[in-house]
């Protein structure tokens, strides 16, 4: 029978969003092309443009299930207080703070909340990073012994030495703490304030995406110990902290920016345990649904 649809290849689109929101667990792509009779190739590269935005995942296994970005148009993603917790978080910190599912290859942002001092610059519900260091250090000292070595075989050369003391710094205190490179502190001011002001509605998607790989590359150095034990005044790029799930595993992770260019030790310890006291209140809300 000919296809009476007026747009074929959107008529595709929406069954496999359709077949995979009613599917009780990810399907291959051998699988969705066999019971919605289309080609492997048609249904390849509908996964890969939706996969793209968010709106489907691929567990390890190569099956397909409806992602984060999709689901959180409806808000059934996520259980309720997720967005209390967070807003109450800016509440006491004047910061913006963000909620990210951890996945094994990368980092997807489910929501976001905007402090009264400073927002979250640039970035909207669905952005994703790879997970690489220094992405997901919160949760990794959480995570199987395979992916923490693979995270830490990925970090530059340079890095893997850091990486390997941060993971235990991190699992000693439960946060990761980051600052900006020494002379990059100004710098990090003013892009934040030019993200924040121009908005991710605003900013073309390609600049908006060099702003934040730039951004984020000026603000990842981790602290140490003996650094965050200091009474020296310091910047402060930012911070996150492990949420975790039913089954226990450290899936999420609570980021809270302040992005300052200079934080005495009280400011500094304040900031962690309002993120500690979020993460501990997401777990919560996370494991009670």
């Amino acid at each position: 029978m000919p296809d009476r649809s007026p747009s074929p290849p959107t008529r595709r689109v929406v069954e496999v969003i359709s077949l995979l929101t009613a599917a009780a667990e990810p399907i291959s792509v051998a699988g969705i092309a066999d019971r919605l009779d289309i080609a492997r190739a048609t249904a390849t590269a509908i996964l890969v443009e939706l996969d793209s935005a968010g709106w489907v995942v691929r567990d390890p296994n190569r099956g397909y299930a409806i992602g984060p970005a999709l689901a959180g148009l409806g808000n059934s993603a996520l259980p309720h207080g997720i967005g209390e917790t967070l807003t109450a978080l800016t509440a006491r910190t004047g910061c913006g703070a963000t909620l990210s599912r951890i996945e094994p290859h990368r980092l997807t942002v489910l929501e976001v909340r905007h402090g009264p001092a400073r927002v979250v610059p640039g970035i909207p519900v669905g952005h994703r990073i790879p997970l690489q260091f220094p992405a997901g250090a919160s949760v990794m000292p959480w995570r199987a012994a395979a992916e923490q070595n693979a995270w830490l075989a990925a970090a530059p050369d340079g890095d893997r030495r850091t990486a390997s003391t941060l993971l235990a710094l991190v699992r000693a205190r439960g946060v990761a703490v980051f600052r900006p490179l020494a002379d990059d502190a100004g710098m990090v001011e003013l892009l934040a304030d030019l993200l924040g002001a121009m908005g991710p509605e605003l900013l073309k998607p390609h600049l908006r995406t060099r702003t934040l790989r730039q951004l984020a590359s000026l603000t990842s150095r981790p602290y140490t110990k003996s650094e965050l034990d200091s009474d020296t005044t310091l910047p402060l790029s930012y911070l996150a902290a492990p949420v975790f799930d039913t089954e226990g595993t450290a899936a999420y992770e609570v980021q809270l920016g302040p992005l300052s260019t200079a934080t005495t030790k009280p400011e500094r310890d304040e900031y962690i345990a309002a993120t500690l006291d979020a993460a501990r209140a997401l777990t919560a809300a996370m494991t009670s649904r």
